[in-house]
């Protein structure tokens, strides 16, 4: 049985649907990434299984129980999630953000501890963020930002970490810098990863269980080796492509095809 899961999950938003009927065990100590076209229910299907949305129907389960009959304390125990564009209090710093994080280990009877501290320098130094430590959010670019928003969800220390999109606004040396990291986690600590891409060849690198979703509903999942294909592309992202082998990772390599070659290929 997986530690987290999504069992039979449906989301509407009024009269439209967004996710219907999905069923997705995720893979204990491995990376899975979701993908799929704008508005393919990505985000949606992260947000059902992090506790932050109540799907219409169906359940998220968390070591086999349904993940809202949790406390909010006891899910970030479990579970570390950054969502998409996160929003902090005006005037904190870095450290201050990511000391937010060890908020599920705090009670009347244990404040700050040297664990606390020594997980905090431990997020700093590994998101490269150590020497902004004492600088406020409001003046950092929004690849820093980022990075100090990671580092807060690294410092819950979870088994579980849920990350939407979490290489927005880096350049591609951080960009790389923290897929490297999380995948480092998966690989030495066995941490379960669960994330949302845009770029399908960093997904197909990266990930040892890809979802590809379309239309509120998966359309494939397994290895990239396995479920890549141009169809498939065709099918989820309405594009012609070739796939070929990257030749540093070995794992399926997306070229996008420009219109006109596309053109070129149905004439």
């Amino acid at each position: 049985m997986s530690t987290l899961e999504g069992r039979n999950i449906s989301v509407n938003f009024g009269e439209v649907k967004v996710l219907e009927d999905l069923a997705l065990p995720i893979p204990d100590g491995q990376i899975t990434v979701l993908v799929g076209s704008n508005g393919s229910g990505k985000t949606t299907l992260l947000r059902a299984l992090a506790r932050l949305l109540k799907p219409t129907k169906g359940v998220a389960l968390l070591e086999g129980r349904e993940i809202f009959k949790y406390s909010s304390k006891e899910v970030a125990r479990r579970l570390g999630i950054l969502p998409q564009s996160p929003v902090a209090p005006e005037g904190l710093t870095v450290r201050e953000l990511v000391a937010q994080g060890r908020y599920p280990y705090q009670s009347w009877y244990q404040q700050w501890s040297r664990e606390d501290e020594e997980q905090v320098v431990r997020a700093l130094q590994i998101t490269n963020m150590h020497d902004l430590a004492e600088r406020p959010l409001d003046a950092l670019s929004g690849g820093q930002r980022q990075r100090a928003w990671i580092a807060m969800t690294l410092v819950q220390n979870t088994p579980l970490l849920l990350l939407d999109e979490p290489t927005t606004y880096l350049d591609l040396a951080h960009q790389v810098e923290v897929l490297d990291l999380l995948d480092d986690l998966s690989h030495n600590e066995q941490r379960t990863i669960v994330m949302v891409l845009h770029d399908l060849n960093q997904a197909c690198r990266y990930a040892h269980n890809l979802v590809v979703l379309h239309k509120g509903s998966i359309v494939a999942s397994g290895h990239p080796s396995e479920v890549m294909s141009e169809e498939l592309v065709k099918q989820a992202f309405g594009i012609e492509c070739q796939i070929m082998l990257d030749p540093l990772t070995n794992t399926p390599l997306c070229l996008p095809m420009k219109r006109h070659l596309q053109a070129k290929q149905l004439a």
